[in-house]
């Protein structure tokens, strides 16, 4: 089996791979093999692998009866489930690898039902799960803020119509107040620049956003931006980086959009950058037709923002617990 077979840890009796980078071709075709809609945005390799390199938890894979399983284990030594389990699985066998997993959580959990979950599953996987006529007797649900929206890759790259008046507008006047901006892929030379930016963004836009998850990240994400099958785009006005969007396309078939960082007081810039996204992914290819851009996190900006592109699928998040018996 490939992956990192050197780099394991025990947990009870059960041993478990801690994530690395060449585990994306494992994930790929497990992910490729799965039944129910692999489209949660936390669950994509590139989050997987990014949250692995935070201080506060390890993620770990095991195979278990044929799935593939991710594992989150805290610095509390709270062992659960990442996401669901990714494979060839109809609901029932999907649900009784969780439940299994969840049972080995639980047992190494001191028996706390409260720190034995599945982290995150959206609507759309529930409504698979729902179908397993012991759901309701084995798990209950804890709906997260925030609405994962999903866009419409071909019409956000075309812009057309009413629907998109706004954010055509601002994209036109931010290109006719910056002429010769140019908008490229990212070269390996432009690292200390989107460093850089990454600073800026921090201490001006990015303070508004204090729940997004990159911060941490955002320098392995670029670093590392090859190994994990990611694009990056970037403006550049007068040879200076003013704003960058990261994301790629998933064994699913559609797309994750991962990073978005710009410089402050250019109104237009971040929906210049988003619609170059969209239309990057519709050249490289056309069939790509929806884009993941995450959860909105709850009522305010980021959820007027993101409601702009006109999102045509808008899923609901859940925390997934193992009921008590």
């Amino acid at each position: 089996m490939s992956g990192s077979l050197l780099n394991t840890v025990r947990i009870g009796q059960w041993e478990f791979h801690c994530i690395g980078l060449m585990d994306l071709p494992l994930y790929t075709d497990y992910i490729k093999a799965t039944a129910y809609p692999a489209n949660l945005w936390s669950a994509s390799f590139a989050y997987l692998w990014a949250a692995s390199r935070s201080r506060l938890r390890q993620i770990l894979w095991r195979i278990v009866d044929g799935l593939l399983v991710t594992f989150g284990y805290s610095y509390k030594k709270t062992l659960y489930l990442f996401c669901l389990p990714f494979g060839a699985a109809g609901p029932r066998e999907l649900a009784e690898v969780v439940l299994k997993c969840l049972h080995y959580c639980y047992e190494q959990n001191d028996w706390d039902y409260r720190r034995t979950l599945v982290r995150m599953i959206n609507g759309s996987q529930l409504e698979f799960l729902q179908r397993y006529s012991g759901f309701d007797q084995a798990f209950r649900l804890a709906t997260l803020q925030g609405i994962e929206r999903h866009l419409a890759v071909a019409k956000v790259a075309a812009l057309a119509g009413k629907e998109f008046a706004t954010v055509r507008n601002k994209v036109n006047k931010f290109r006719r107040e910056n002429p010769g901006v140019v908008v490229r892929r990212a070269q390996q030379d432009d690292y200390d620049a989107l460093v850089e930016l990454g600073r800026d963004w921090d201490s001006t836009a990015g303070r508004k956003y204090r729940r997004i998850f990159d911060r941490t990240y955002y320098r392995e994400m670029i670093s590392h931006s090859e190994e994990l099958d990611q694009i990056i785009l970037v403006v550049e006005k007068s040879g200076q980086i003013i704003g960058m969007v990261s994301g790629g396309i998933l064994p699913t078939g559609q797309a994750w959009g991962g990073l978005l960082k710009y410089a402050g007081g250019m109104p237009g810039l971040s929906e210049t950058l988003a619609v170059a996204f969209a239309r990057e992914l519709n050249r490289i290819n056309p069939g790509v037709a929806l884009l993941n851009i995450g959860s909105d996190l709850g009522p305010g900006g980021l959820r007027e923002y993101k409601l702009k592109f006109r999102p045509v699928l808008n899923l609901k998040r859940y925390q997934m617990y193992l009921k008590k018996r």
